[in-house]
């Protein structure tokens, strides 16, 4: 018998690299998973998840995650090897969007997918990487219907990931999604208590997941090369030095919000993953406590690297896009010399009338909600909220 196959009655993840990978290779009919520098961090992780407070329906669920990301890894291996004239076009200045989760990031991303001069990685694409297809065929496509049922399953178990996150099959997803092929990546230690891997993990060159992250943007972007790629990903901040080095025009956003207001606001949405996967075994004081220490050290790096890099990354801040987004994002092209059509501003103008601003998204938390200290963050994050005026 597999021995995770039956994770209600206690599952085995460490060790079971093999055997994982031999599923997605039958589910996917590849076997190339190309350099086998994932091996680590996929080992890594699966050491851990048996103590990691998993429920049984959570350890089924991470399996089919972790087999989620093994299957799309396989599919951008043999995308890579089936379009090896894109894989020679360089990405050009992209327009990257990051900062502390629940500063807006999301939203402005949204916001922005809207300019017809951009191209994202679509969530469905990010499952199952492929050159964009037209998007008149994505309802009949295979790999869309199974990736919108898979997110319809996981949104119906956790709705607080749409009204939080607004995430949709069909609209642009942040890089974690893909950066998570390589199993060097935030996305493990923010869903699961896992700290020997969030430890190694933070000492980690990332240069290798963003080189191979930029494969993946000119696999998707094959029959679309010459568009300019819109991406996001929050944990950017903590790599910024690597994600400069891969694409070093980029045009890099860091949105800004007051720690006291953002650091509660993401430990109540990172904690719906938490009991997603351990029911009520979730502790969301260590949740806290990891959330709260992890984003200081991000910004941190990320204000050291800025420093080499003059202009090349605009700093906003969240109360600004608040107050008015379109002169926001006028603020933005601007900064960086981009041109906002009238067609695009009409564009934004449709999607932030389709998705107001919902009531909820405003409520307030505070670290003694988590079994934290507002003293204890203010002493940790002085030096930030100095820096950006909080």
């Amino acid at each position: 018998m597999s021995t995770i196959a039956n994770a209600g009655e206690g599952s085995h993840f460490a060790g079971s690299r093999e055997e994982l990978c031999a599923e997605a290779a039958r589910r996917t009919g590849l076997d190339d998973f190309g350099k086998p520098d994932f091996h680590e961090g996929l080992d890594r992780l699966l050491d851990e998840l048996d103590g990691a407070g998993l429920s049984s329906q959570g350890a089924i669920a991470t399996r089919e995650s972790i087999l989620g990301h093994l299957t799309g890894r396989l599919r951008s291996i043999d995308g890579f090897k089936r379009h090896a004239d894109a894989m020679l076009r360089p990405v050009v200045r992209p327009l990257i969007v990051t900062g502390i989760v629940r500063s807006g990031t999301t939203a402005l991303h949204k916001l922005l997918s809207m300019d017809p001069q951009f191209q994202g990685a679509e969530h469905w694409l990010c499952a199952a990487p492929q050159p964009r297809p037209p998007r008149s065929a994505w309802a009949d496509n295979p790999d869309f219907r199974q990736s919108k049922s898979i997110l319809d399953a996981m949104i119906a178990q956790a709705p607080e990931f749409l009204d939080d996150h607004g995430m949709a099959v069909d609209t642009v997803e942040e890089s974690l999604n893909l950066l998570a092929q390589r199993f060097c990546c935030n996305m493990f230690p923010s869903q699961f208590v896992v700290p020997n891997y969030d430890r190694w993990y933070r000492t980690q060159d990332d240069t290798p997941s963003y080189r191979h992250f930029a494969d993946n943007l000119r696999l998707i972007g094959a029959n679309d090369p010459d568009r300019r790629w819109l991406l996001k990903n929050p944990t950017d901040t903590l790599s910024l030095r690597e994600v400069l080095a891969v694409f070093p025009d980029a045009m890099v956003v860091q949105t800004h919000r007051d720690p006291l207001q953002s650091i509660p606001s993401v430990v109540n949405l990172i904690g719906a993953a938490h009991r997603m996967f351990c029911g009520e075994n979730a502790d969301v004081a260590r949740v806290y406590a990891r959330e709260e220490e992890f984003w200081e050290l991000a910004l941190r790096r990320a204000d050291e690297v800025k420093a080499d890099h003059p202009g090349q990354v605009f700093d906003v801040q969240f109360t600004d896009f608040v107050r008015d987004q379109i002169g926001f994002v006028q603020r933005i092209y601007d900064h960086f010399s981009l041109d906002l059509s009238v067609e695009a501003e009409d564009a934004m103008r449709e999607w932030l009338a389709a998705n107001p601003r919902r009531s909820t998204t405003m409520q307030r938390f505070t670290p003694e909600d988590f079994g934290g200290s507002s003293g204890v963050l203010k002493e940790r994050y002085a030096a930030y909220r100095g820096r950006y005026g909080y």
